[in-house]
This record gives C-alpha cells, structure tokens and sequence, in this order.
C-alpha cells in the first residue's frame, strides 16, 4: 500500500517505480468502479486503425423522425 497527497488540482503523483512496472506513460484511461478507480495505460492507435472502423455511407439505421428533417443549404457545405 501507498499513501499519496492529492493536490489542489485534484491530481495525484504514481510512484515512478509502479508507472514504469506497469507501462503507464503519457496518458492512462480511468474507470470508476466500486472499489476505486482502476487506472490503465491507454491503448495507442494508428489512424489507419481509427479510420478502418469508420461508419460507411448509408450503414446507420433511417431516423424514426426522417421527415422532421429541416436541411439548408448550410447543410451542404464542405
């Protein structure tokens, strides 16, 4: 067990030896669970591997509210 301060900022300092033990560099993501929080290292990806899991035209389900649609020619801009 370690005790550590959290500052005013409501951050706190890992000790080096454990952040290095478990890879954890950069950026780590939080989960809240309910015991504590759980901290990870964060997954580093590719934009290849970002973009391969894009949505496709026309994939997602019509909206229940399709005819509600009010389109400008705004809308149309790249």
């Amino acid at each position: 067990m370690n005790i550590t301060a959290i500052d005013a900022d409501n951050r706190i300092q890992l000790p080096a030896d454990w952040a290095e033990a478990l890879g954890l560099r950069d950026q780590v993501t939080l989960e809240r669970t309910a015991n504590g929080i759980l901290i990870r290292p964060c997954t580093r990806f590719t934009w290849d591997e970002i973009l391969a899991t894009k949505l496709t035209i026309g994939s997602a389900p019509p909206d229940p509210n399709e005819d509600e649609l009010e389109l400008t020619g705004d809308d149309f801009l790249f």
